[in-house]
């Protein structure tokens, strides 16, 4: 039961991800105004009261809501699993830190949803929605690991070697939260349709950076960005700058990681989720900012953070027992 559970859980937490970023990306986190329920109901109104200053659209409501009902099931999975980590204690669970951590992070993570309704979309707020939501599906594939048998190693891994692995894990953390924080300030397309320039320069004269990262008030409705054009251009090359950083992390790191036997189909899994990212990036800049290609932007980006993952349970077995 505890492995099935898990399993249905890191579904679940692949859906949530997945219905989060389209849920943004179709400006529909505001589509119900209130929480947990829409305009007072637990099911998407016909009609809405005067009480609201909101009007009601239907279709984004049915977005968010869908979305709320596959995070509250996944919550209820999560209690699930701590459940049967601390009661039955199945061989596979080494520790109960990691169940207990991930009980945490999701009552967190509901706290972080209805403070994304409730402080209208706060661009720092949402961005740690996004965070949280990514950190919740590692974890959940950290125990699924645990349940493998572990990988036998055709020799020792090289100190740098795993120094090099975990700073690529540390770019890839700051490149979700500099994605996040772009798509939370409406700054996909503050560089318009050029690539790999922007406005048509490589490095455009009058971006803003200083103000790019402030947190704003709350209580300040953020839906479609509050920041000046060339803030916004600022954060869009920061996230271009990050990308590259972290793909010439992934670079070097697969070519060091080469001499291993063992470890080459998870590296080549690595090498073609990065390629399929960049791809998807290049498109929503030049074909501004297609649904599909950004919600899949975002479930790319965090296969390619599982499977650096996956490299890390290979590489620190004595971390296992977490």
């Amino acid at each position: 039961m505890y492995s099935k559970t898990l399993n249905l859980s890191f579904i679940l937490a692949l859906i949530v991800v997945v219905l989060g970023a389209y849920t943004r990306l179709a400006d529909a986190g505001l589509g119900c105004p209130d929480w947990p329920g829409c305009y007072g109901q637990l099911f998407v109104p016909d009609v809405v009261s005067s009480e609201y200053e909101r009007p009601l659209d239907v279709a984004k409501a049915w977005k968010e809501m869908i979305h709320r009902y596959a995070a509250s099931t996944l919550g209820l999975s999560i209690v699930v699993i701590f459940l049967i980590a601390v009661f039955r204690k199945p061989d596979t669970v080494r520790s109960i830190k990691l169940p207990t951590a991930l009980l945490l992070l999701v009552v967190f993570q509901g706290a972080l949803g209805m403070w994304t309704v409730t402080e209208l979309v706060h661009p720092g707020i949402v961005t740690m929605h996004l965070l949280g939501g990514f950190s919740t599906t590692a974890l959940i594939f950290w125990l699924l690991l645990n349940e493998r048998k572990p990988t036998r190693l055709d020799k020792p891994i090289i100190g740098r070697h795993k120094t090099m692995l975990a700073i690529a894990i540390v770019l890839i953390v700051l490149q979700i939260f500099l994605g996040g924080w772009t798509s939370t300030n409406y700054a996909a397309l503050s560089c318009g349709d050029y690539f790999p320039s922007c406005l048509g320069e490589m490095w455009p004269d009058d971006m803003d950076f200083k103000n790019a990262y402030y947190w704003g008030p709350l209580g300040v409705d953020y839906e479609y960005g509050v920041l000046e054009s060339h803030t916004r251009t600022a954060i869009q090359m920061a996230h271009r700058i990050g990308a590259l950083a972290l793909t010439a992390a992934i670079i070097a790191l697969s070519f060091a990681l080469r001499t291993y036997v063992a470890l080459r189909k998870s590296v080549s899994i690595v090498i073609v989720l990065l390629t399929i990212q960049i791809v998807l990036g290049i498109m929503n800049v030049v074909m501004s900012l297609p649904m599909f290609a950004a919600t899949m932007h975002n479930a790319i980006g965090l296969a390619l953070l599982l499977s650096l993952i996956n490299l890390a349970h290979k590489m620190y077995p004595k971390k296992n027992s977490i």
